[in-house]
């Protein structure tokens, strides 16, 4: 990195904090000029490439988004440089005072330009990838840590059964552009900016085609922050039964996948940090246990005593001998 830095006079000022992946941001400047370097050196990972930041970043700015633009790109070495948004993300905007009732309308006006948008870039099934599959993670992560123990064969078996149970009778929904991660930390506040332009869009190299409902589950149900009921309310409100549905189903496999992803994070690759969202994830887990939708996920965590209280007491450093060697 620092000779890719090193040819277009840039130095590194600050390290930024890290996310879940395995990309590393830091803050550059040369003279009075600040950007960002992305380092994606690390390899080939899903939802990791460069070439896909590139490309998905050049079609959301051409349909009238705001994505960092890109000043340099080492797309060889896995390095580029980007335009500077600043610090302000919408979770922190929040915190500083402006109205979060406006910027959830705002980030929910960008969805709704991704669902009207004909995409035309070839990107991946959500059914087809590695997110889709990651929601077997509450069984492979998380049930050992918190039982203590590795799971018994075949638990994993009647977890995708009661899945497939569920996913059968779903009816069919409108598909579209899915930015996969759709938060608040990769909301970047923009107020110099006009229109859905003040919704600075960071991290959606991963995007997918998926039901439409599946980025709306990931702004309202976000581990990092509790969402209030009437802005719950007035995002969902209008929205069809079948599309309810969907954002039920979508959603709580999306909080399947990350509750076993914390463990993960925390087990594999030391970001302990994220530990402190169990219990939120948890409580999201158990509301959404009383769908009808999601009967048979329910008569299964009851049948297998399988419990999102149990929380406390996690040792890390023994949590990886009872984690089978097929995990995901």
């Amino acid at each position: 990195m620092n000779n890719f830095l090193k040819r277009y006079g840039y130095d590194v000022v600050k390290t930024l904090v890290e996310d879940g992946s395995s990309r590393r941001f830091y803050r550059v400047q040369k003279a009075t000029h600040s950007a960002i370097c992305m380092d994606c050196s690390s390899g080939e990972v899903p939802g990791h490439r460069l070439d896909d930041f590139v490309r998905i970043g050049s079609w959301l700015n051409s349909i009238g988004l705001k994505t960092p633009e890109i000043y340099e790109l080492d797309d060889v070495g896995g390095f580029a440089l980007l335009e500077d948004f600043g610090d302000i993300s919408f979770k922190k905007a929040i915190e500083q005072g402006v109205c979060k009732n406006n910027l959830y309308r705002l980030a929910n006006d960008v969805l709704e330009h991704f669902n009207v948008q004909d995409c035309p870039l070839k990107l991946p099934n959500y059914y087809d990838t590695h997110v889709y599959k990651a929601h077997r993670r509450v069984i492979d992560w998380y049930v050992p840590a918190v039982r203590k123990e590795r799971n018994p064969d075949g638990l994993i078996d009647g977890y995708l059964k009661a899945w497939q149970e569920i996913e059968k009778n779903l009816p069919q929904c409108k598909q579209g552009f899915l930015h996969i991660d759709f938060h608040v930390e990769n909301l970047m506040w923009l107020p110099e900016e006009k229109g859905l332009c003040q919704c600075g869009i960071l991290d959606f190299q991963g995007a997918m085609i998926g039901a439409c409902s599946y980025d709306l589950g990931n702004l309202l149900e976000d581990m990092r922050v509790d969402v209030s009921e009437d802005i719950c309310a007035e995002l969902l409100s209008g929205k069809s039964e079948d599309y309810l549905l969907w954002y039920r189903v979508l959603t709580t496999q999306f909080h399947c996948r990350l509750i076993g992803q914390i463990i993960r994070w925390a087990v594999r690759d030391g970001k302990s940090g994220y530990l402190q969202y169990l219990p939120r994830v948890s409580m999201y887990l158990q509301n959404a246990l009383k769908e009808p939708v999601l009967e048979p996920l329910k008569c299964f965590f009851l049948k297998e005593s399988i419990d999102f209280k149990a929380l406390t007491d996690l040792n890390i450093n023994q949590i990886a001998e009872y984690i089978h060697c097929d995990a995901v």
